[in-house]
């Protein structure tokens, strides 16, 4: 492949003049001059190496995505893909290109190495972990950086989430509307913020209509579906088991409807079902699916934009003043798996 120095070479000029007609500048090229490279820079077939060029203009056009944890699934997860299709449209549009980190981040010591060397102009990282140094380690290496999925205020970092109490609030108020006074809640894993802000929601929302909260209710799952079947059998195996369930996301939910189909319990006849995000699936599964919807693409799309943002002031050098909390407004998508409550209870 030929080089800045065989064009420089063959076209008679300074490597230094080569460099200033690939990027206009900073000192004038007269105009045969500049032909006269630009006809061997054809010639040779000559094309400038995109790293180099980006490194000495300080931008590469290209930012990372990380996730807070890597699964096996990641791929085909519904919540990764509308929030990557988001980061992904703006992108395309602001003529940026987006890559994936693939590894799990283990530590600032293990992990920061690969964030280092400036391939990426910024980063965006999506529901990180609450032990997780991710964010701290990257926002110490100067990198810009915006987050989905879990406040960061402390790090002086912008992030995008939906408003996870209301969510909840509006999944309970609705079963409670509907007649229902026991309601299980099966949450995702601990280690995420939005565990404890639903739960959260959840609370409230019975403490305000006078319902005592029972925590035999409360069962942790996993927000992949991994441990739904043994949370759905404690909540129907107990004493006094709930009519109805609020599932923490959409994926827990298509699996209490799996359990309750296989073991012959009709929903919403015998068990109301609620769920949270609102994925594509969720229209689909029948009955179709009672849930809380968060807008994920616009999510990840609004993430994309203000970390462009931050590296155009990053940049310029000048302090970025923008707001750091954008939460979204969910609304409840009414579907087929919410009924009233029938005198009998359903069991395991």
């Amino acid at each position: 492949m030929a080089t800045i120095r065989d064009v420089a070479r063959e076209s008679g000029v300074s490597v230094a003049t080569v460099s200033y007609v690939l990027n206009n500048g900073p000192r004038p090229v007269r105009p045969q001059t500049k032909e006269r490279v630009l006809a061997t820079m054809r010639r040779l077939n000559y094309h400038p190496n995109a790293m180099a060029r980006g490194l000495v203009r300080r931008r590469m056009h290209s930012v990372a995505v990380l996730f807070g944890q890597i699964e096996t699934s990641i791929v085909t997860n519904p919540y990764a893909n509308a929030v990557l299709e988001g980061i992904l449209s703006a992108a395309a549009e602001l003529d940026y290109s987006v890559t994936l980190f693939p590894k799990q981040w283990v530590d600032i010591r293990h992990s920061a190495g690969a964030f280092r060397d400036r391939r990426t102009d910024g980063v965006i990282v999506i529901a990180p972990q609450e032990h997780s140094d991710a964010v701290p380690g990257l926002a110490e290496l100067g990198l810009p950086l915006v987050v989905v999925s879990s406040p960061t205020q402390q790090y002086r970092v912008p992030y995008f989430d939906v408003d996870n109490v209301t969510g909840a609030r509006l999944a309970t108020e609705h079963l409670i509307a509907l007649g229902h006074t026991r309601i299980g809640h099966i949450t995702g894993q601990q280690g995420y913020a939005s565990v404890h802000t639903r739960r959260q929601g959840y609370r409230e929302a019975l403490d305000t209509a006078g319902i005592p909260y029972r925590s035999e209710y409360v069962v942790e799952g996993r927000y992949d579906g991994s441990k739904t079947t043994e949370c759905f059998v404690h909540l129907l195996s107990l004493p006094d088991p709930p009519t109805a369930i609020f599932a923490g996301n959409d994926m827990m939910a298509f699996r209490v409807l799996d359990e309750a189909f296989a073991r012959g319990i009709r929903i919403p006849e015998h068990l109301s079902i609620v769920g949270f995000d609102n994925i594509p699936l969720s229209a689909s599964v029948r009955p179709p699916l009672t849930t809380v919807e968060q807008p994920l693409t616009t999510i990840g799309s609004e993430a994309l934009r203000l970390l462009v943002q931050r590296i155009d002031a990053s940049l310029l050098k000048v302090e970025f003043t923008g707001e750091l909390r954008h939460i979204f407004v969910p609304r409840l998508v009414v579907r087929d798996t919410t009924v009233p409550p029938l005198a009998t209870s359903p069991r395991a």
